[in-house]
């Protein structure tokens, strides 16, 4: 009997110390296992990379004081089809202007060279509009549109040309930088010559001055 309240006891005992040094290991911090902090996600910010253009080489012409060339890079919020399409239409407007400057003037045959060529410039626009935006390469007619339009930079004079064709001009030629520029490649202008026929260079008379004469001597003998 008093073995089994021995046992009764000493059991009694051990669960009692298990109990103390378990109730201890838990309130040790050193034994208590850290929380794991949550990493939080890092957000990679997006880059907006500006296009880059790569600046094409001007051909130095052989005057080059007598064009000017200018190249930017694209812009990506311009609207190239309305570009596109309000270079046509004022091609259209200045071929008009031009004409009527042109059957005003005291020109002889050589309008119909000028008038031709800006012909050809406004034909051009009208084809670059009609394939611009589809599933083919326009590279070769914007480089055509802006050949010509470098060819006929040349006969925007004021003194002959009404003030429509030349405001018209200037207006088509801004438009024509950004076409350039969309295209990254460059656009080059001519400076103007002047429209108007030679005026008759009147020949003055040159004054000729006679020899002084010859006064004989005669000898005396």
């Amino acid at each position: 009997m008093k073995g089994q309240i021995r046992n009764v006891v000493t059991s009694f005992l051990l669960t009692a110390f298990a109990g103390i040094g378990l109730t201890a290991l838990a309130q040790d911090p050193a034994c208590c296992p850290k929380p794991v902090a949550c990493a939080q996600p890092v957000c990679a910010q997006p880059v907006c990379t500006q296009p880059v253009c790569a600046q094409p080489v001007c051909a130095q012409p052989a005057c080059p004081q007598l064009t000017t060339c200018v190249s930017g890079c694209p812009d990506p919020c311009m609207d190239n089809c309305a570009l596109v399409k309000r270079i046509e239409k004022s091609a259209d407007k200045f071929k008009k202007y031009f004409d009527r400057s042109l059957k005003h003037s005291c020109l002889g045959c050589e309008k119909d060279e000028y008038m031709d060529n800006v012909k050809a410039f406004e034909k051009a626009t009208d084809r670059l509009k009609k394939d611009y935006g589809k599933e083919c390469d326009t590279s070769g007619q914007v480089q055509e549109v802006l050949r010509l339009a470098e060819c006929i930079s040349a006969y925007i004079d004021p003194c002959t040309l009404c003030p429509e064709a030349v405001a018209e001009w200037s207006s088509l030629r801004s438009d024509l930088e950004s076409l350039a520029a969309q295209n990254c490649t460059t656009a080059c202008f001519q400076q103007p010559i002047s429209l108007q026929p030679p005026q008759p260079v009147c020949v003055q008379q040159t004054c000729q001055t006679c020899p002084a004469p010859v006064v004989q001597t005669s000898c005396c003998h």
